[in-house]
């Protein structure tokens, strides 16, 4: 079954829908099948729905607080989430193609907070949509599955009424989503579950002649 990328947006413009479903399209004929969830104010943003990508706008005023512009919403959501991609994209961004160089609302010391603090993994120009294309595919391209597919197997088994443990380094049996939770921020015990997995896998697909 091939693999469907979920991304959710972050955009209080109704117009981002349309240009969604131009992206979505435009994947498909790279073989990239992509979902868009598009959230319009905050009052509808659930924090522990797990997703790939995060695309945030940079101007969220009309749809969120006054407070929270698109930096702060995604610094927000790198303190529970230091894996999936995000994409911080705006107008406002403004992009010289004979430079290649941006023009951002944001002095050099803000630069490297969105970069090396917030881990914001791509910024896009909007209004130019190869741009945003590229930007998405790569993102889809360099993803870590792993914690989302694991999200999504527990979703699974929850709607069956099963729960799922597992026994940490501590010898601790934990329920699974906080095992979740230890991949997405890429703690001790996240980094040892990923060892392991990938020892279990290999010794089981690979042929081992004697």
């Amino acid at each position: 079954m091939e693999y469907v990328y979920k991304v959710l947006v972050i955009d209080d413009e109704v117009q981002i829908k349309a240009a969604c479903n131009s992206y979505r399209k435009y994947l498909n004929q790279s073989n990239i099948d992509i979902q868009f969830d598009i959230i319009n104010n905050e009052a509808n943003y659930n924090e522990k729905e797990p997703y790939d990508i995060l695309m945030v706008d940079y101007d969220l005023k009309k749809g969120y607080s006054d407070k929270i512009m698109g930096d702060k919403f995604i610094k927000k959501f790198r303190q529970k989430n230091r894996i999936s991609k995000v994409i911080f994209y705006s107008s406002s961004f403004e992009f010289d193609e004979d430079n290649k160089k941006y023009k951002f609302p944001f002095s050099p010391k803000q630069c490297f907070e969105l970069i090396n603090i917030m881990q914001i993994d791509r910024i896009a120009y909007r209004n130019n949509f190869n741009m945003m294309v590229d930007v998405i595919k790569s993102c889809c391209e360099q993803l870590d599955i792993l914690p989302i597919v694991l999200s999504r197997v527990l979703d699974d088994y929850k709607k069956e009424d099963i729960g799922v443990s597992y026994t940490n380094l501590k010898g601790e049996e934990i329920n699974a989503t906080v095992l979740v939770e230890d991949i997405m921020n890429d703690t001790l015990e996240g980094k040892y579950f990923r060892e392991k997995l990938t020892n279990t896998v290999l010794s089981v697909l690979l042929n081992y002649k004697y």
